[in-house]
């Protein structure tokens, strides 16, 4: 009987994905954001966590600006909707077409290519991080870690979605797995700005401790892997932003013990992230309990 729930659940999903393998590029954009535009007025939740999040991100900032920010998110979630379930479709010569990156940002990944080592890419919640995963396969030897979904009918789908562009998939209990690609020189996407709970450590982040997982600082003490920080936008006219910040390789002298020097390095590309969302605001994962486990003395659980 479960397996036929799971099956009508993904009849359902796929129902909904299905327009998104048909229609035009800018029509699938289009009809993202007409769905949240019909979804925004209905989610009072969600509207609820944004704004609180924002407040504490931006202290300054007047409660009409953070109804204004909270809508602006909002249409940024019909973008990143849209490409979610379009991104399958992209092909190289829609990636060259459509690609904004700029001189800084293509040196350094050039440069990073010609070293031939393994890369710890970094990202978060931020911009567009579904067409991040295709770029990958198109534009370097990459790989993703990938967490499984229950639902054993959408779990597949969502593979073959994120494995089009040739993306190795790794579950995100098989860490040998990472390192081993690491050293073969794969790029490796770490999407790894969610709420770790118990498991992670706390660093600052918009104003509050956040606890973050340790895992790409680890990966990069563990196999010598450079560390790149990407942001990949949504920008006018359907064009995609890239943008890279060089966090270099562990230096395991830098502190006298392994947990300080991994706690620096989270540190470093935390705060690389804060700093793009202060830029691009609207374009970060507002509606998530980014901070809902807090330090014990706080007594704050959001």
């Amino acid at each position: 009987m479960k397996h036929i729930g799971y099956f009508f659940s993904f009849l359902i999903v796929y129902l909904f994905y299905f327009p998104f393998k048909i229609l035009p590029y800018k029509w699938c954009l289009a009809y993202g954001i007409f769905l949240t535009k019909l979804i925004y007025p209905l989610d009072k939740k969600h509207q609820k966590v944004a704004a609180d999040n924002i407040r504490f991100a931006f202290p300054n900032y007047s409660e009409e600006q953070i109804g204004n920010l909270v809508k602006a998110h909002y249409r940024h979630l019909g973008i990143l909707l849209a490409h979610t379930l379009w991104a399958p479709r992209m092909t190289k010569k829609w990636l060259d077409e459509n690609l904004i990156i700029d001189a800084e940002s293509l040196q350094i990944e050039e440069e990073t290519k010609k070293q031939g080592v393994g890369v710890i890419l970094i990202s978060g919640h931020f911009g567009t991080w579904e067409i991040l995963v295709q770029f990958l396969g198109i534009r370097m030897k990459g790989g993703g870690i990938y967490k499984k979904v229950r639902n054993p009918f959408v779990d597949r789908l969502l593979r073959n979605m994120r494995s089009k562009n040739g993306v190795v998939l790794v579950p995100v209990q098989e860490s040998t797995q990472v390192i081993k690609l690491l050293k073969q020189g794969y790029w490796i996407g770490f999407g790894a700005d969610q709420n770790a709970g118990k498991a992670g450590i706390f660093v600052p982040f918009m104003n509050r401790q956040a606890s973050t997982f340790v895992g790409p600082a680890l990966m990069a003490y563990l196999t010598g892997a450079k560390m790149l920080y990407y942001s990949v936008l949504a920008g006018d006219d359907g064009k995609v932003i890239v943008r890279v910040k060089d966090l270099g390789f562990v230096d395991k002298k830098l502190y006298p013990s392994k947990d300080d020097v991994i706690r620096h390095y989270t540190e470093l590309w935390t705060k690389t992230l804060e700093e793009e969302v202060k830029l691009f605001p609207e374009q970060y994962f507002w509606v998530h309990r980014r901070w809902r486990t807090q330090p014990e003395v706080t007594g704050n659980n959001q």
